[in-house]
């Protein structure tokens, strides 16, 4: 049955949001005594943010087939599977870099590398990819340490 790419993205979504599931019922494992309910329920909720999205996801690309019956252009027009690995990998080495040399040093010449990534064929200029940067670098880290008092990699180098 030939289908819209949401409604194929949306049932992707919702079978790997039921696996998600079984896995938190699984894997996670809650102190006896934890008295608030963030650790416990962050889990449930990011689920039923998956899982909803991707219900929506799939009943519009149901809804526009009953529209216009006409296939979707692929997933990847030429050159999209090396973009996308391209990106991937990036992630990978932002990752190990973090690791390496903390959250602080790496996030801001991670975010410029994603900017230009995935900019398409526009055109950013560089100081204003780098004053983003740095300001969603500041912004991300002052929601995490101040806001939800979650300690960022230090990095090996620096500890």
């Amino acid at each position: 049955m030939k289908m819209k790419r949401d409604s194929v993205t949306g049932i992707v979504g919702l079978i790997w949001s039921l696996i998600w599931l079984l896995l938190i019922q699984i894997q996670t494992k809650q102190p006896k005594n934890l008295l608030e309910p963030g650790p416990r329920l962050l889990p449930y909720v990011a689920f039923i943010v998956v899982f909803i999205s991707s219900l929506m996801l799939f009943l519009k690309g149901v809804s526009d087939w009953k529209k216009d019956p006409t296939l979707d252009k692929p997933y990847f027009p030429e050159g999209g599977k090396l973009k996308v690995t391209k990106s991937y990998l990036m992630l990978v080495l932002t990752g190990i870099l973090m690791a390496v040399f903390g959250f602080v040093p790496v996030a801001p010449f991670a975010i410029f590398a994603f900017i230009h990534d995935l900019k398409g064929s526009s055109f950013v200029k560089p100081l204003h990819a780098a004053l983003i940067s740095v300001i969603v670098t500041i912004g991300l880290y002052a929601m995490f340490v101040i806001g939800f008092q979650v300690k960022l990699p230090t990095g090996i180098l620096f500890k």
